[in-house]
């Protein structure tokens, strides 16, 4: 258990600090946002008869540091009259309270990413600290043999069916005895996490500058609010920069705290005093491309991190960076800040329905290079998937070795893995699929029309109800393995050998390819064609106006990339 703050703003319902109770068998956490820390004993025990009552057990143990808000009076005398045993950290050990304390750093870095990923102010620093809990709670961790703290904590899989992006675009419902016939029926707003004490969505409405809760609410998640709201997203740098300074700083601040609580001299410091860095750090001479610089651009290549060295005077050593991708996880909790006082950010009396949900979430460690695989638990596995991959394309002939000349434009290729899943969400396949860098091929010399016909899903529909719901035809559905393989190529494409598969005696030579590999530009059309001319030599004609659709007496196609759907009568 350990306290965070003061937060540099205060959130929307007047909090300052957030308290985090973490239970450490299941890892399941409980955050509660605070006015005052005065706050914190209150908490703690209606937290601690909450929990006794839904779990039937008790609390054996108490894990804190020696901040004041833990070591009054009252406090220890509550614990040892239920029998609690109380664990305290050494003065300037924080780390003996690592759980709690890495905690706390890994939410407000969590935190300063939602902020900046959806534009929201830093006052929603509380919503987006709940949201962050509600899939931490979620997903398996690697000391519970991978279920998640949910899953312990409840004896239930849980789910994410319902999680949503933070800051997405949302519209919420307006009921018909709350609008006359001329008004919209829904108010438009920005998703901030989920209700308080009822399954719901929390949207904050920028007009009415309220929270509200609601059952009924449609969500974009291809939107973001703020973007679409006010045209453009806000960056609040220092605002953030403050929060990870008052991070940083906690550990001092508890020193204050100690050394104020210490029985050898009486505290003269109020508990709320903490320290403050008032001035931002100086700018750095190294980037960190794997978060936002003080600018309004992202920092996607080589390229862009020296234009910004040199439009910023900053030195630049291209071997400081690592340019690997990162990719942006959005979490959601489905707690939310609750404060004690009415006010205009209060919410309304709303009510959520949502599905009981079945699956939990599969956090399953998937390699992202060739050199991962090589030292993962299973190596074996992917090694097997890339062989098979590798002999499908022998037995395709997609390439051929040559030797490399001067005048060839040579693409790189990578591994790309994952692992299939059935419905029971039991570990199905191990995929592993050989891509070529397509992204350096040159407009019209590598290659010149990309366009492939696709069905309509809207078509697959319509034609499903009316052919096999109401005429009662047959379907079926076909998967073609390894489609793009079949598409044969018109221009000379050059690739380098797959790594893990280098002929010995050949390693200089370079794979000229027959076949359209995946990740060439023009593969999925190389394949559609060589589709539509099977189809046309088996008496199969083609739709004018949608040219996924194939048609044959009594007998209909629908392509869909490497998926057919067939209804026959």
């Amino acid at each position: 258990m350990d306290l965070w703050g003061p937060a540099p703003v205060n959130s929307l319902g007047g909090s300052k600090y957030f308290l985090s109770i973490i239970d450490d068998f299941s890892r399941k956490i409980d955050v509660f946002t605070l006015k005052s820390k005065r706050e914190v004993f209150s908490i703690f025990k209606e937290y601690l008869s909450r929990v006794q009552r839904e779990l039937g057990k008790k609390l054996k143990s108490v894990r804190t540091d020696n901040g004041l808000e833990f070591c009054h009076k009252d406090f220890e005398t509550f614990l040892r009259n239920l029998g609690i045993k109380i664990e305290r950290t050494s003065f300037y050990t924080p780390e003996l309270n690592g759980i709690a304390e890495r905690f706390n750093r890994s939410s407000i870095e969590a935190v300063r990413t939602m902020l900046q990923d959806s534009g929201l102010q830093p006052r929603f620093w509380a919503e987006a600290l709940h949201a962050y809990v509600h899939t931490k709670n979620r997903c398996s961790h690697k000391l519970t043999e991978g279920k998640t703290p949910m899953e312990i904590w409840s004896g239930h899989k849980p789910s994410i069916r319902h999680c949503r992006t933070f800051g997405s675009l949302a519209y919420v419902h307006v009921p018909i005895v709350n609008r006359n016939k001329l008004q919209p029926k829904a108010k438009i707003g920005i998703l901030v996490g989920y209700a308080v004490n009822r399954r719901g969505y929390r949207v904050w409405l920028p007009k009415e500058r309220k929270v509200v809760e609601s059952i009924h609410v449609k969500i974009d998640e291809t939107k973001n609010g703020v973007k679409t709201l006010f045209g453009k997203v806000k960056h609040y740098d220092y605002a953030i920069y403050q929060l990870d300074q008052n991070l940083n700083n906690d550990s001092d601040c508890r020193a204050q705290d100690e050394r104020s609580s210490s029985p050898e001299k009486p505290s003269s410091l109020d508990i709320s005093t903490w320290i403050r860095l008032e001035k931002p750090r100086k700018k750095s001479k190294r980037i960190d491309v794997y978060y936002y610089p003080p600018s309004k651009e992202r920092l996607r290549s080589i390229n862009d991190v020296k234009m910004y060295c040199e439009k910023n005077k900053l030195e630049f050593d291209p071997n400081q960076f690592n340019f690997k991708p990162t990719k942006s996880n959005t979490c959601f909790e489905e707690k939310s800040e609750c404060d004690n006082e009415t006010n205009s950010d209060s919410v309304d009396e709303a009510s959520f329905v949502n599905d009981i949900f079945q699956h939990e979430i599969y956090m399953t460690e998937i390699p992202k290079t060739f050199k991962e695989t090589q030292i993962s638990p299973d190596k074996e596995k992917w090694d097997e998937a890339m062989s098979e991959e590798i002999k499908l394309m022998q037995n395709r002939k997609v390439w051929d070795l040559v030797e490399p000349k001067s005048n060839m434009k040579v693409l790189g290729c990578r591994w790309v893995y994952n692992i299939k899943h059935d419905e029971k969400n039991n570990v199905k396949k191990y995929k592993s699929r050989l891509v070529a860098r397509g992204f350096k091929q040159r407009p019209g010399v590598d290659f010149t029309d990309v366009f492939a016909p696709l069905v309509n899903f809207d078509i697959i529909k319509y034609l499903f109800v009316l052919l096999v719901c109401i005429l009662g035809w047959n379907h079926c559905q076909i998967d073609i393995k390894g489609a793009y393989l079949y598409g044969n190529l018109d221009i000379p494409i050059y690739m380098q050998q797959p790594e893990g598969f280098v002929v010995k005696g050949c390693e200089h030579y370079v794979c000229r390819l027959h076949k359209s590999i995946y990740g060439l530009h023009q593969s999925g059309r190389q394949w559609n064609l060589e589709l539509s001319e099977i189809l046309f030599g088996l008496g199969f004609h083609q739709n004018e106006l949608c040219n996924g659709l194939y048609t044959k007496s009594n007998c209909i196609l629908l392509v869909y990339v490497d998926d057919i759907v067939v209804f026959s009568k």
